[in-house]
């Protein structure tokens, strides 16, 4: 599978919103917090928020899929600031 852009930025500070949509070819992801507060993630399927079961990915942090964890459900990101850049692709 091809390397997938999914970077972008938070759209509206203290709302989660989807960084990738469940797909049952995706082998794994990685996520750059190029903000400069902190994001979280959720990639079991649920919502992400600023708190348990999401993964906190503080500014400058990267996060890279370990190998065989493919990872295939919805993956939600949430940051507190509109506009909180991030870097992603999947694969």
């Amino acid at each position: 599978m091809a390397l997938a852009d999914h970077s972008g930025t938070i759209a509206a500070g203290g709302t989660a919103q989807t960084l990738m949509a469940a797909d049952a070819t995706r082998n794994g992801f990685s996520l750059e917090n190029v903000s400069a507060g902190d994001l979280w993630i959720n990639d079991v399927g649920g919502t992400a928020a600023a708190s348990q079961p999401s993964i906190k990915i503080v500014s400058g942090a990267f996060y890279e899929t370990a190998p065989g964890q493919p990872c295939q459900s919805a993956i939600s990101i949430y940051g507190a600031t509109t506009a909180q850049a991030f870097t992603s692709r999947s694969w």
